[in-house]
């Protein structure tokens, strides 16, 4: 049989692979390897722990203010919120030590949380928000204590 020149030729016959050694492996990191660290279960005792800790440790700030006052603040004739009073002394040693207490609260419960130990991290943020409320009533009461005497 001759070639038809009215038919269309035929498609090249398309390119072979290069031949390879081995297959490519696929890309990994050393990292991803490693087994998620074992997280301790929640435990209740532990998030009863962080939040009495943090409880405590708010009435640790306002004895803090109730002693600086008493150690500093000195007695004026400018009123309940005159310059080195004891009221004063006070609400700035209070306002001073929540701030702190604050920023130790959130590392060490979003710490705990994230890491290994998650009961002991939620209760300790539990216990700084539910602290904060007694700690404004138990200020108020202080300062007018103060301003009283």
């Amino acid at each position: 049989m001759s070639d038809n020149p009215y038919r269309a030729p035929s498609p090249p016959a398309p390119p072979e692979p290069p031949a390879t050694a081995a297959p490519a492996a696929a890309w990994s990191h050393p990292s991803l390897d490693i087994p998620p660290p074992v997280r301790r279960p929640v435990e209740a005792r532990l998030v009863w722990r962080g939040i009495f800790t943090m409880l405590g440790a708010h009435a640790l700030t306002m004895v803090a203010g109730v002693f600086a006052a008493l150690l500093f603040g000195q007695p004026n004739d400018y009123g309940p919120g005159g310059e080195g009073s004891t009221e004063s002394v006070f609400m700035l040693v209070g306002v001073f030590a929540q701030f702190i207490l604050a920023i130790v609260a959130l590392v060490m419960g979003i710490g705990g949380v994230v890491g290994k130990d998650g009961g002991k991290g939620a209760g300790i943020l539990i216990g700084w928000v539910a602290g904060i409320p007694a700690s404004l009533i138990a200020g108020i009461a202080i300062t007018i204590t103060f301003a009283n005497s």
